[in-house]
């Protein structure tokens, strides 16, 4: 089936290191795998010129803004400092005259190269999506991520908050079916007036030839080196099949100590502040237990100096932003991996990509207890679990499975069966192509 797969937010590299760009790609190479043909329009394909472009498994469109959406864009931008104004009035602009253009651009290329449906990843005003499916009478899937209205009124300035909420609205209510990432964000839905028939759960998954346990990854390896005709190989672009390609502070060390890991954006709802004082805690036991934090963002800076002020510099690695086909090996050198999430003032409606991930790899996770994560997560199971915000209690799982090397054991090893059975991203593009396949009928 043809697949024309819509991201019009501005602020998604579709070929960049984001985890939403991540997403993306994974589905898309689901889609692929399963035999289907996709085209991706996106308004960024990487955050930079300069940056490297991922490889993914469509044909690619680049649908930038137009040159007089940019230009209004930029005076309201100059008009709001020639005044000492902040507000988020340009970039609102700006995606509203985007959907315009996006419309036009696709539907010019597609009236009579129509998909077999459209996907679509919602975003801030994104209405062209509804406009071309009725359009084409195709299908329309949209996937939510989060409340993006909600979202964008608690983490960033809005002039246009009613507007915004508007849209996302009238866009779920004229899908043919929404899939969303968390049960959370299924009730959020439901409060916008969308049918319950038409709501599909999907929590985020993993792409499996990708992560998997490190005692996997020394069969691979074993494998690959074998002289026998029924070697088994790594799979094309593995990290394994081009050998571990780690930073040497990231290779393990002869008689080094356990390494406490994360992977994610270094951002305040992450929950990264909390890492100074809880690797602090953890060195009054454990003097030789390092931390290696696998991400970038606007903490970094703060983080790095916090470290260096309680002198535990040398026993953190900032491994920096890193291809997504080079976290898998990162993640196996962990003995224990954190997703320390505060508590948030409104549903943990997030479904961690990083959780998947750590959990993949057969890696013990410490893990905020919230969300979707409870769902995943099954304390002493799978995972272990902790108050949200709870320094004291994050520091004490921690003990609990630096002291005990079987139950990391047990649980990675568990949590890496649950993930492989249940949640991978092929599993979840044959369940839309399926849903695809219901609407067409």
């Amino acid at each position: 089936m043809n697949i024309l797969y819509l991201c019009a937010d501005a602020g998604i590299p579709v070929l960049g290191r984001k985890g939403a760009a991540v997403h993306v790609r994974e589905l898309i190479g689901a889609f692929a795998r399963a035999g289907h043909r996709v085209t991706l329009a996106a308004a960024t394909l990487t955050k930079s010129p300069a940056d490297e472009p991922a490889r993914v498994r469509a044909r690619v469109i680049h649908a930038p803004s137009e040159a007089a959406a940019t230009l209004a864009t930029a005076a309201l931008k100059d008009f709001n400092e020639r005044l000492g104004s902040e507000n988020s009035l340009p970039g609102e602009l700006r995606r509203i005259l985007y959907n315009e253009a996006l419309y036009r651009n696709l539907k010019r290329r597609f009236l009579h190269h129509r998909p077999g449906f459209i996907y679509e990843r919602a975003s801030l005003y994104a209405t062209a999506g509804v406009r071309l499916a009725a359009k084409l009478k195709v299908p329309h899937i949209v996937e939510l991520n989060a409340p993006l209205a909600v979202e964008q009124t608690a983490y960033r300035a809005t002039g246009f908050g009613a507007l915004a909420a508007q849209a996302e609205q009238w866009t779920l209510t004229h899908a043919d079916a929404v899939v969303v990432v968390s049960s959370a964000l299924a009730q959020h839905a439901k409060s916008l007036g969308v049918p319950a028939r038409s709501i599909h759960v999907m929590p985020n998954g993993v792409n499996p030839e990708l992560f998997f346990p490190a005692q996997q990854e020394r069969g691979l390896q074993a494998a690959s080196g074998s002289p026998a005709g029924g070697a088994r190989r790594f799979p094309p672009q593995s990290p394994a099949a081009r050998g571990s390609g780690l930073k040497p502070a990231l290779r393990p060390q002869r008689g080094a100590g356990p390494v406490l890991g994360f992977v994610g954006g270094l951002r305040p709802w992450h929950g990264v502040d909390v890492l100074p004082e809880l690797l602090a805690r953890l060195q009054r036991r454990h003097r030789n237990v390092r931390l290696v934090i696998a991400g970038d963002g606007p903490l970094k800076t703060t983080l790095r100096r916090e470290f260096a002020r309680r002198g535990l510099a040398k026993h953190v690695t900032f491994a920096g932003l890193l291809e997504h086909e080079a976290i898998p090996p990162v993640i196996r050198r962990f003995d224990i991996a954190l997703a320390p999430y505060p508590r948030h003032g409104h549903d943990a409606y997030f479904s961690p990509l990083k959780l998947f991930e750590y959990m993949a790899c057969g890696v013990a996770v410490v893990a905020a207890r919230q969300g979707q994560i409870t769902e995943l997560v099954r304390h002493g199971k799978t995972g272990w679990l902790y108050p949200p915000g709870n320094l004291r209690a994050l520091a004490a799982a921690c003990e609990r499975l630096l002291g005990d090397e079987t139950l990391r054991q047990r649980l990675g090893s568990a949590a890496a069966k649950l993930v492989r059975e249940e949640f991978t991203w092929d599993k979840n593009a044959a369940r839309v192509v399926a849903l695809a396949r219901k609407l067409r009928a």
